[in-house]
């Protein structure tokens, strides 16, 4: 009866919202907020605190439409809701979201009228990858769709956010929950090519790219880099294991992967700590052995009937062919495909803009 009661409660404060008022979205509209992101980027001298807006835009977003379940009777997705005070969204209130911050002044002064927050967070989110992608060549614009209402209440929401503990995360929010394929998950993790770890917000700590500069574009170098370094388990033994690569000698900034990263190409759950590659050597020492032994304890592949084995073979596909190359296009399309299925999860009666609203 309690149980009950608590559920009618928190379905009717999720279906709480505010509507959309105006009845079209237009191209000029969806441009503009493209170009209100670049001009704010603009004005950010600090090349780290760059990396952390772009990436903090893209990963609010995520964490907007992450939080769907399609078997809860309240199954939230991309509702303008995320719970702020929720460990696993620290850093998104105060630097990207808050009262005083330049994106959201932008938002009510501008386009509260005529979007949602949700429908915003994602279009900025797509100015953000459109403008940091090869040539501009990544733009969302012919397949975003607007219409979702904004939530006042997302109770519980946090919890179902993963935090990069493994694959074990990847199948229960993307796979079960979200409805997504292992095509999807892969490429809508690529998107950690852009952005970087904070340890005050959560607990890890670097890049996923060899650098803040390189931190700044939206392309396949995540997954080459997955494949390619020599990547060694930290943290051992606390909540934020991850695994890292290189030292001070190799990168002026620590370079960092999630175990829910590493999980695409190695077994993490079979073998762990391990090290990727156990054969290679700098300065005469192995590279697997820097702050603890794990030259002895190599990461294991998946075996071919493994069903995370569909995860293996799409990072090869985002690979793009024999490295090196510049083929972005596997990643771009797949990206594209997983992110409109993602930000659409739970919506009816969206709608496409319009080239123009008379």
């Amino acid at each position: 009866m309690v149980k009950s009661i608590l559920i009618a409660v928190l379905s009717s404060l999720a279906t709480v919202s505010t509507s959309v008022a105006q009845h079209c979205v237009d191209k000029a509209t969806y441009y503009a907020i493209d170009r209100h992101v670049e001009r704010i980027a603009s004005e950010i001298t600090d090349e780290d605190e760059l990396v952390h807006f772009f990436g903090g835009i893209v990963r609010q977003a995520a964490h907007d439409f992450m939080d769907y379940d399609r078997h809860s009777d309240i199954p939230y997705g991309s509702d303008g809701c995320i719970e702020w005070d929720h460990e696993v969204n620290k850093g998104l209130w105060g630097s990207i979201w808050c009262d005083s911050c330049p994106l959201t002044k932008v938002y009510y002064r501008k386009f509260q009228h005529i979007v949602s927050k949700a429908d915003f967070w994602i279009m900025a989110a797509n100015a953000v990858i459109r403008q940091l992608s090869i040539d501009q060549s990544l733009d969302l614009f012919d397949t975003f769709l607007w219409g979702r209402k904004d939530s006042d209440s997302c109770v519980g929401s946090g919890d179902r956010i993963p935090i990069g503990k493994g694959c074990m995360e990847i199948e229960d929010t993307f796979l079960d929950a979200m409805g997504l394929t292992w095509k999807d998950a892969v490429a809508l993790m690529g998107a950690h090519t852009i952005g970087a770890g904070h340890e005050e917000f959560s607990g890890h700590e670097g890049y996923w790219m060899p650098s803040s500069a390189e931190s700044l574009v939206f392309d396949k170098q995540y997954y080459e880099e997955i494949i390619s370094r020599v990547w060694r388990s930290r943290n051992l033994g606390t909540e934020e294991e991850d695994f890292i690569t290189g030292t001070e000698e190799t990168h002026d900034e620590p370079q960092m992967m999630l175990k829910s990263d590493m999980c695409f190409w190695y077994d993490t759950e079979e073998v762990y700590p391990c090290c990727s590659r156990t054969n290679r050597f700098l300065n005469g020492t192995n590279e697997c052995d820097w702050e603890v032994v794990l030259s002895d304890k190599e990461c294991v592949k998946y075996s071919s009937s493994n069903p995370r084995i569909e995860a293996v073979r799409s990072l090869l596909e985002y690979v793009g062919g024999s490295l090196p190359n510049k083929n972005q296009d596997p990643f771009y399309k797949a990206f594209a495909t997983a992110w409109f299925k993602a930000t659409t999860n739970g919506h009816e009666n969206l709608q496409a803009v319009r080239r123009f609203c008379w």
